[in-house]
């Protein structure tokens, strides 16, 4: 009969250990289904922290100097100084030739973004020819400003800011300016290229002889001086 009191006693004694047992392994498993719910996020929270910021791509670069190069060496010196280049002005239809014709921040200063005003195209001849609207009238000592100019050729684009200011650049040769009577005021007057004559006259009426460098005679004009004023008025030769 003790003995079977004994067994009873250790058979309850086991079940207080399994017992005990049970509510441990719960309780762990509690704790790690809580530590489970807290950590799993905790990789998408990281990734996320990795992802850079929308604009961040350009940091801040050197400005280089891009006035007066075209659009696409204006690109490859901003890509070298790692600046990003924005266009603004005339569409860049032709990149090779178009000019920029201002820059949003001067060369060396430290920038994230570099603005530049492109110029536009200016279709035209090769050479360019006079200044349009002559003969024209300026006030004060009475006198002419002459030059000889070469207008015509191969049809080609320029860039830049303002088309209509375009002008040709006068050539080498040599004027000769004389009065009404046929007495020479300025004979046979050497010029270089971009050389313009300037004589100071009597109000009356002139004319203008030239010979280009190369022996071409370009047309004779006649020109009336006004008292008071300093005329311009050009000798021209037209090419094909």
């Amino acid at each position: 009969m003790r003995r079977d009191w004994n067994l009873t006693r250790q058979l309850v004694g086991l079940d207080g250990v399994s017992a005990r047992y049970g509510e441990t392994v719960r309780q762990s498993l509690k704790w790690w289904l809580a530590a489970s719910a807290l950590v799993a996020p905790l990789p998408i929270l990281v990734t996320a922290t990795q992802v850079p910021a929308a604009g961040a791509a350009h940091t801040s670069c050197h400005a280089p100097r891009v006035i007066g190069l075209t659009v696409t060496a204006a690109r490859s010196r901003a890509k070298s100084s790692n600046c990003e280049l924005r266009l603004s002005g005339a569409s860049a239809q032709m990149p090779k030739i178009q000019t920029i014709r201002a820059q949003s921040a001067r060369p060396g200063v430290l920038t994230k973004l570099l603005s530049v005003t492109v110029n536009p195209l200016c279709p035209g001849s090769a050479n360019l020819g006079l200044p349009p609207g002559e003969p024209l009238l300026t006030p004060g000592a009475s006198g002419l400003t002459t030059g000889l100019f070469i207008e015509g050729g191969a049809f080609i684009y320029r860039s830049v800011p303002v088309c209509k200011n375009l002008v040709g650049k006068s050539s080498a040769g040599t004027i000769t300016v004389t009065n009404a009577v046929g007495v020479a005021i300025a004979n046979q007057t050497p010029l270089t290229a971009g050389q313009l004559l300037e004589v100071n006259l009597n109000a009356g009426q002139y004319t203008i002889t030239g010979v280009f460098a190369n022996g071409v005679t370009a047309r004779p004009v006649t020109v009336t001086i006004p008292a008071g004023e300093v005329v311009r008025r050009d000798l021209v030769l037209d090419v094909p």
